[in-house]
């Protein structure tokens, strides 16, 4: 995924840091902070390894890309760790983690892949991968923005706010079913002209 891309994804990250920090037992403050923290922090694997620059393009890093800053289960420690610390620090971790698991997941479809298993080793998807940095990035930004939404009004369900986007989603499906159903039944009206029985 690309910069814009992994920046894009941090609408969803807050989501699901708030989500945490709620099953954390964390304050609606505290929540913020560590939303506020996942949407700043989707870039953080890569500003970590400590890149360095010729002419405003990337040349290389202190740490070799994707490895030890891109190794998920360090992030999904820092969030267990988290979860003993209360108060503003646990809500960054939390926050910090979040994002970074974010970009992680976003990156592990790319040929070069991420260290699943070990800091140095490196497993991709397929022979090789699913696809390039770059494409898909908006069918990702939809899904994980869907994903933390979703997670976040799951925890909150007394929330005003919650409450309305259930609501207007409930309204939503009503409405695309209306019309959707009969277009489905008329497709399969027309399929089934084709085929004898």
């Amino acid at each position: 995924m690309t910069g814009k891309g992994h920046r894009l994804t941090g609408l969803g990250a807050a989501f699901i840091a708030a989500a945490i920090a709620k099953i954390a037992g964390l304050d609606v403050f505290l929540q913020t902070v560590s939303a506020l923290v996942a949407a700043a922090s989707t870039s953080l694997p890569d500003w970590l390894e400590i890149p360095y620059y010729r002419k405003g393009v990337r040349t290389g890093s202190l740490i070799k890309h994707r490895t030890y800053t891109h190794w998920p289960w360090f992030w999904v420690g820092l969030i267990y760790w988290a979860f003993s610390i209360k108060g503003p620090e646990g809500a960054a971790m939390i926050g910090a983690a979040t994002g970074a698991l974010t970009h992680i997941l976003a990156d592990a479809p790319n040929p070069i892949g991420i260290p699943w298993i070990h800091p140095r080793q490196r497993i991709r998807f397929g022979k090789k991968g699913w696809w390039r940095s770059g494409r898909y990035e908006t069918v990702l930004v939809s899904l994980f923005t869907v994903f933390g939404v979703s997670i976040w009004v799951q925890v909150n369900p007394d929330n005003v706010f919650a409450q309305g986007l259930t609501q207007l989603t409930q309204e939503s499906v009503k409405q695309i079913n209306v019309v959707l159903q009969p277009l489905v039944q008329n497709f399969i009206t027309h399929l089934s002209s084709y085929v004898n029985f």
